[in-house]
């Protein structure tokens, strides 16, 4: 799929990206939260001044990693040209229970699937520099890539974006919430919520 003229960044990006990218639910990221409420909870009656110290930690953790996400998005969508896929090699990971997105063109479905998880090793070329990425869940087919114009090497599949995304012909990002981010969306903000709920409350006990 070569780039048009038209289509050449820098390209706008929509604030539906920022927003998505904010609020966006992670698992692993919940994981994480669950571990440090557990810990300081232990903790808890022993040595009470550390609880502060822990969920003030995971909450620098936690909001460094998804704004760092937010500016990698951002920058992919603003200097990101649509690379050519030259081969995909796929290599099977073992069984899961996962959530995945999956990509056909520019179309994403987001769904849970129980079964088979692949690595796919996906080879792009972008205009003359060459690169790779690797895409785990299901095999990759014919999604839409992405490569940094500045950083060639760089690139993310279409589906790795927490919104849904199209690049019309003037060069202009059209994104769109997935189905059911909105609840997604909250459950982040109660973890958040919480979260600082707890820091406040440990706070009171020093």
């Amino acid at each position: 799929m070569l780039q048009s003229a038209r289509t050449a960044p820098p390209h706008r990006v929509p604030p539906t990206v920022a927003l998505a990218g904010a609020t966006v639910w992670s698992r692993r990221e919940a994981y994480w939260f669950l571990i440090g409420v557990i810990v300081p909870a232990a903790c808890w009656s022993r040595y009470p001044a550390l609880v502060p110290y822990v969920f003030t930690v995971v909450l620098l953790i936690a909001l460094g990693i998804r704004v760092g996400n937010c500016v990698r998005w951002m920058s992919m969508l603003r200097w990101g040209v649509i690379a050519d896929v030259e081969t995909v090699d796929t290599a099977l990971r073992g069984a899961g229970n996962l959530h995945l997105a999956h990509a056909t063109g520019w179309n994403v479905q987001r769904r849970w699937y129980t079964g088979i998880v692949t690595e796919s090793a996906v080879r792009y070329r972008a205009g003359e520099a060459h690169g790779h990425l690797f895409v785990r869940g299901l095999p990759f087919t014919t999604g839409v890539v992405l490569a940094h114009s500045k950083q060639p090497s760089s690139a993310m599949a279409i589906s790795d974006f927490p919104c849904d995304l199209y690049l019309d012909g003037k060069g202009r990002w059209a994104a769109s919430f997935p189905k059911g981010f909105w609840k997604q969306a909250l459950a982040t903000v109660a973890l958040y919520g919480c979260a600082v709920a707890g820091l406040t409350v440990s706070l009171g006990y020093r």
